[in-house]
């Protein structure tokens, strides 16, 4: 997929999305708060319009209509922009080094144990920096330099992500899940984007764009898979069912009939692959999610009474049953047996007074007397 077709449909949708939206642009004074969009102040995309009136859009179309008036970077000025980041990043490290800051209080999380090399979380060069600035014992010469660094170093950022993250929607658009708020995609790709950033290699000669896509794609498909279910699946799993579930819809929109050949020959698997994966149960959901929008009742509360488990009665039922077993242990041995085989303590069927007289060896009345005897010694103990 190419960024121009990329960009022109994500154009086209943003255009839909802000036509709506009137009034201020979305002003944002410090740098970081632009790299992830606000959960609190960033609503799902509706056409409904703000409570204060008319021209005032939601958060989202403000939001959308801001991204709109970001001119995207050329090619060539993303090269520069990306190759003036890297010598910034550079230099600044560099005069860290010097005032004794090591290289791995520089890197990102788990870097190392992937084997990547030459990324550095650019939030921790950004706070050493600041401490360096606000408690170091520093020059006044390399304290201009540094902040002369860091200004600029900011700025270069924040144009890098704030021109990217109208292709962080139009990925998020392809990944929309009733489980994850729309919002929430954006942010997890925001992260990615700012991920891609601290990893991309310009000398390479690869576009940015091209090389951040991924890592976009990733931190969403990431949190798909957390939130997606309460019993997690693993990865390969979930990827395997969505390319099942997608090749579905795809052979029936071909007018053929959705069999297992016919979607394993859609997705490549194997037959016994996709038979094992459709078996798999569906989504599971908690008693306690709510079901109304003022979250006042769960599905706990629709369900009937007598499907309910009550763990009291079960834990009473089991210590009574455990007594029981106790008190007939203790009795003699011909009247244990004739307790256990009148009320079913050995088998599943209760036996008849005959029945016990044959098994045995004595007549029905001298099974009734001693099982008589028994209830009188189980009383006595009960007592």
């Amino acid at each position: 997929m190419s960024r121009v077709n990329i960009e022109t449909r994500d154009d086209q949708w943003l255009k839909e999305n802000s036509n709506n939206a009137t009034g201020s642009s979305f002003h944002q004074e410090d740098p970081d708060p632009s790299m992830q969009p606000r959960a609190e102040a960033i609503e799902e995309d509706s056409g409904s319009e703000d409570s204060l009136g008319d021209n005032v859009g939601t958060p989202m179309q403000n939001y959308l209509k801001h991204l709109y008036r970001l001119d995207l970077l050329t090619p060539e000025d993303e090269h520069t922009t990306t190759c003036l980041l890297r010598e910034l990043e550079e230099k600044i490290i560099a005069l860290l080094q010097k005032r004794g800051v090591t290289l791995v209080d520089l890197r990102s999380e788990g870097v190392e144990q992937r084997g990547s090399t030459g990324a550095y979380d650019h939030g921790l060069i950004i706070a050493k920096a600041d401490d360096l600035l606000a408690n170091g014992n520093i020059s006044q010469r390399d304290r201009s330099t540094l902040q002369n660094l860091m200004k600029k170093f900011k700025a270069q950022r924040k144009k890098l992500i704030q021109c990217n993250l109208r292709l962080v929607i139009a990925i998020a658009k392809r990944f929309r899940n009733p489980s994850v708020p729309f919002i929430d995609l954006i942010q997890e790709g925001n992260v990615g984007l700012m991920k891609a950033i601290e990893r991309f290699k310009p000398q390479m000669g690869y576009r940015f764009s091209t090389y951040a896509y991924w890592w976009i794609q990733q931190e969403i498909q990431l949190t798909l898979r957390r939130n997606d279910d309460l019993v997690r699946q693993p990865a390969n799993v979930q990827d395997d069912l969505r390319n099942i579930y997608r090749a579905i819809n795809q052979v029936r929109s071909e007018g053929l009939p959705a069999s297992d050949e016919n979607v394993a020959r859609q997705t490549g698997l194997d037959l016994e692959r996709v038979q094992s994966l459709l078996k798999l149960p569906g989504p599971t959901g908690s008693l306690d999610d709510p079901i109304s929008d003022d979250q006042s009742s769960t599905r706990l509360d629709y369900a009937p009474a007598g499907d309910m488990f009550n763990t009291d009665e079960l834990v009473s039922n089991q210590e009574l049953a455990q007594r029981l077993r106790d008190a007939v242990a203790k009795l003699p041995s011909r009247q244990r047996t004739v307790l256990s085989l009148r009320y079913g303590l050995i088998s599943d069927r209760d036996c008849s007074f005959r029945v016990i007289g044959e098994q045995l060896g004595l007549s029905q009345e001298r099974a009734r007397q001693l099982h008589s005897d028994a209830l009188r010694q189980l009383k006595r103990q009960w007592r």
